[in-house]
């Protein structure tokens, strides 16, 4: 499972834009756009990464399979197919002057810096040191980092996800391999698989939040996370991330087909 983790944690890495009136014109201005970039390659690393070293057969799979897997713009143009009318104008325009605003400008410029092939190793490492003394060292910080997470129920939400995606591609190979189980027995391996995956995404959610906004001042926090738990930031990160948890399900089951199809458990 650990290849669910990279898109988990929910704060979008983003680009500064002009004030948008479109779920599409947000998303551009949030760089909702360039994390959908970034799940394909994450979910290959994280593959190739996983305890133990693959077979050439098995990585020459997952190379086939994920052409086409996970593409920015079929997902990009699914999501926003769920997301139309889910949000008020009025909600659309509260989102587009903050992203418009010094501090929306400050967050995604920090956010995009943070998101690059470079800084993700770093940001794990830094974030996990930086994580790890701010208890002692800044509580109000490490409180104010929680409630950031709580508000956009970052762990709920990633749990959700990678559980969704990871019956739907389990699913798909059981049934590929000739081996079909029940719902409730492919859910009970899954489980059994993911021990520790609630854990894995906070701790993953709370380090990303460190490290990303570890310059940031407590009074220009506070007011990022007023936006966060404003009814309309809250109504947009919620509809947004069911329905991108939704487009990455089907997207899981399709590469779970073309996975096996690769490894020549079934024909295509």
């Amino acid at each position: 499972m650990a290849l669910m983790l990279y898109c988990l944690v929910p704060l979008f890495a983003g680009t500064v834009a002009a004030p948008a009136q479109t779920i599409s014109e947000i998303n551009k201005a949030n760089g909702f756009h360039e994390m959908l970039m970034g799940i394909g390659p994450g979910f290959t690393a994280a593959v190739k990464s996983a305890p133990g070293t693959p077979p050439q057969k098995v990585l020459d799979a997952l190379a086939a399979a994920m052409e086409g897997a996970f593409d920015p713009e079929k997902m990009e143009a699914a999501i926003e197919a769920r997301m139309a009318d889910r949000l008020s104008a009025k909600d659309l325009s509260e989102l587009a002057s903050f992203y418009a605003s010094p501090l929306g400008k400050q967050v995604t410029a920090l956010e995009i810096q943070a998101s690059s092939p470079q800084a993700r190793e770093a940001k794990k490492i830094e974030g996990a040191k930086i994580l790890g003394e701010l208890p002692s060292r800044d509580p109000a910080r490490f409180a104010l980092y929680r409630k950031m997470m709580d508000d956009i129920s970052a762990v709920d939400t990633g749990e959700a996800v990678a559980l969704n995606m990871g019956y739907a591609m389990l699913s798909e190979m059981l049934g590929a391999a000739g081996k079909p189980l029940p719902d409730d027995q492919v859910m009970a391996l899954l489980r059994k698989q993911t021990e520790g995956l609630r854990r894995d995404i906070d701790s993953e959610a709370m380090e990303s939040a460190a490290y990303v906004y570890r310059d940031m001042s407590m009074a220009d926090l506070k007011l990022y996370d007023a936006f966060l738990a404003s009814p309309a930031g809250s109504r947009y990160y919620d509809r947004m991330q069911v329905a991108l948890g939704a487009v990455m399900t089907d997207e899981a089951r399709s590469f779970g087909h073309r996975f096996f199809v690769a490894l020549g458990y079934r024909k295509a």
